[in-house]
């Protein structure tokens, strides 16, 4: 029989435990699948309601779970009030309106990738899913260390009609720093009720602190759900409770599909080229970056092909800075006049390109014959033609290939793209990812008869790739 599981966990806060904290505990209570209303469904209602519980708020507990009529099973029998949000100094109201709008607008923009509507006006004549973002721990009965609860299906599949809750009143902190923390708790709570798990550590070994399903504090700023596989957990990894691993993006598109991300786009400038004239011989150029989302990579395009990236910096305390990218202009770029322009990206593809910067290296070129194969002189510019190579097409050079990636495979040099190891939907239709270590690899067609093919020591051609041709508080918890 279907059952839903709502499971207790532990998020480190910034600073030191309290001695008088209460004991991380986990507990588990099955529900059974009577107590839900509106069956477990794969078509999901996509409006989420955030309530405020302006003066206060009644939620009925007990066995039955119906956000239209305030009922969860997670409090046990009763009728309970929840007190209305409050800021950050405890006054409710219109002193909170500052504080309540900052937080709806950060969990609209945490979901706008995802075609929900997110929204604190109750939507009339419709199903929907419920975050209360009011209160404390206590107004429903639970434990002081939680700073949310939300219901998960045994099964993994999101759920209509159903209430979680982000405890606001009890998150500490000031300003900014508590809002987006509210928002953090809010946005694993509501995602509990559509399927996902905590998530631990990315598969390439990275932490998950950057996602709203972590309980890691090793890095801070807004949380966005990512499209990267990771393995679940809390304090370590584990499982995840339907097997596998977890990738938080891709399960929130499965289940509405695809929204418009609202999330400042990136925002870079070229840095430091001096004058008009650049020497011959490898050139480093820098170039300042940053996005709300955060910087994945940074690419230099000269005369409209990518000769170098950068991936994004490092996340840290306050999330990812305003970072200095390197970049280098190879010895291999001829003499030329230079349009030069700097390419910022985030983790889901929205790219801002730099104001072209027109250098010369050395001298114009008069004609092809001081270019590389296959580039044309124009203007004393020395230029490839447009990328013809598609997805697996056999490639001389990185600038021919559309995705800038040409790899060495033991099929030949062949045009790629990056990938995620353990994520399927890095690769399209007859392709798979080649590991090339770290969870990372680069998608490659699958050979005919078979899924990938060997070289004599027996190990998988992947093995091959030679790489691409281019260069504080307490411990409290959020429980599910």
């Amino acid at each position: 029989m279907l059952r839903a599981v709502f499971v207790t966990g532990v998020v480190l806060m910034s600073g030191v435990a309290s001695a008088d904290a209460p004991p991380r505990v986990r507990a588990v209570v099955d529900t059974p699948t009577e107590a839900f209303t509106a069956p477990v469904v794969p078509q999901i209602s996509p409006y989420l309601y955030l309530n405020r519980c302006v003066g206060g708020c009644i939620v009925h507990g007990g066995f039955s779970n119906d956000a239209r009529t305030q009922h969860s099973s997670i409090p046990s029998a009763g009728d309970y009030t929840m007190a209305e949000f409050a800021n950050d100094v405890g006054v409710a109201g219109a002193a909170a309106d500052a504080d309540w709008a900052a937080v709806v607008k950060c969990v609209q923009e945490v979901y706008s990738p995802y075609a929900i509507t997110v929204t604190d006006t109750e939507p009339q004549n419709a199903s929907y899913t419920e975050a209360i973002i009011a209160g404390q721990p206590g107004d429903i009965g639970r434990p002081v260390d939680n700073l949310g609860v939300a219901p998960i299906a045994a099964n993994c599949t999101a759920q209509d009609n159903v209430i979680s809750f982000t405890f606001a009143n009890h998150h500490p902190g000031l300003g900014t720093s508590r809002i987006l923390d509210i928002c953090w708790t809010a946005a694993q709570e509501s995602a509990h009720a559509f399927g996902l798990d905590h998530e631990y550590q990315f598969t390439d070994g990275t932490s998950t602190c950057r996602d709203p399903m972590t309980y890691r504090n090793d890095c801070g700023g807004e949380k966005f759900f990512r499209n990267s596989r990771a393995a679940c957990g809390e304090d370590a990894v584990r499982a995840c409770r339907c097997g596998g691993t977890q990738n938080s993006h891709a399960a929130l598109l499965l289940v509405f599909g695809a929204g418009t991300p609202i999330t400042t786009p990136p925002t870079v400038t070229l840095e430091g080229v001096a004058g008009t004239a650049i020497p011959a011989g490898e050139v480093v150029v820098h170039a300042t970056a940053a996005a709300q989302r955060g910087v994945a990579k940074v690419e230099l395009f000269l005369n409209g092909s990518r000769w170098a990236v950068s991936a994004g910096a490092a996340f840290g305390a306050t999330g990812q800075p305003a970072s200095d990218y390197t970049l280098k202009i190879p010895t291999t770029v001829p003499n030329s006049v230079i349009d030069m322009m700097v390419r910022a990206t985030d983790d889901l593809g929205v790219s801002t390109d730099s104001t072209i910067t027109t250098v010369t290296r050395v001298a114009a070129c008069t004609d092809a014959s001081g270019c590389l194969a296959d580039q044309t002189c124009t203007a004393g510019k020395c230029a490839y033609p447009e990328p013809p190579g598609v997805l697996g097409a056999t490639c001389p050079y990185s600038q021919y290939c559309q995705s800038w990636e040409c790899i060495d495979t033991d099929q030949g040099k062949k045009c790629s793209v990056e990938c995620e190891v353990d994520e399927p939907s890095s690769c399209p239709g007859n392709f798979t990812c080649a590991d090339t270590g770290g969870g990372k690899g680069y998608c490659v067609e699958v050979s005919v008869g078979g899924c990938c093919s060997v070289d004599g020591r027996g190990q998988p051609w992947s093995a091959l790739l030679l790489g691409v041709l281019v260069v504080g508080l307490m411990r409290r918890r959020r429980t599910m």
